[in-house]
């Protein structure tokens, strides 16, 4: 799975392969994050600052 992070302030698009490494890179607690896309199942997460939608990974 990847994770779009979308800075809403700075119109920022980043792709994250792991909740670790956008926790890592957002400074979000990667216990929040699998509480929303693990637990709660859900696809996307968004608040005042930022979206965060997960998606699958196309390959060829």
């Amino acid at each position: 799975m990847a994770y779009i992070y979308i800075n809403k302030q700075t119109k920022e698009a980043r792709i994250f392969g792991s909740i670790k490494s956008l926790s890592n890179a957002t400074g979000i607690k990667p216990d929040n994050l699998y509480t929303i896309f693990s637990r709660n199942k859900a696809k996307e997460h968004e608040t005042k600052d930022f979206r965060i939608v997960k998606t699958k990974i196309e390959r060829a």
